[in-house]
C-alpha cells in the first residue's frame, strides 16, 4: 500500500468551480495525515489550467508529480 494518497475532486461549490487535490502521507502510526494541498503555493501543479472534463489529463499530470501515490478520484 502506497505511503502517499492524492484525493482528487470537482469543487462545484467554489467560485468559480474548480478541481481541489490533496495529498496526504501516512506517518508512523499508520494514519493519513494532510501534507499539501492544491490551494498551496508549493503545490507543483496548476489545477485551474484543467477544464471540468479533463480529469484525465489532471489524473495524468499527478502520476508525473507523485508516481508512487495512491489516486483517489471523489464523485
Amino acid at each position: 500500500m502506497s505511503k502517499e494518497h492524492v484525493i482528487v475532486w470537482w469543487n462545484s461549490a467554489s467560485d468559480p468551480e474548480s478541481w481541489c487535490v490533496d495529498l496526504l502521507l501516512k506517518n508512523s502510526n499508520g494514519q493519513y495525515e494532510h501534507l499539501l494541498d492544491s490551494g498551496s503555493e508549493d503545490f507543483p501543479i496548476d489545477v485551474d489550467a484543467f477544464g471540468p472534463f479533463e480529469e484525465d489529463l489532471l489524473i495524468q499530470s499527478l502520476k508525473n508529480s507523485f508516481p508512487l501515490a495512491q489516486i483517489i478520484l471523489k464523485f
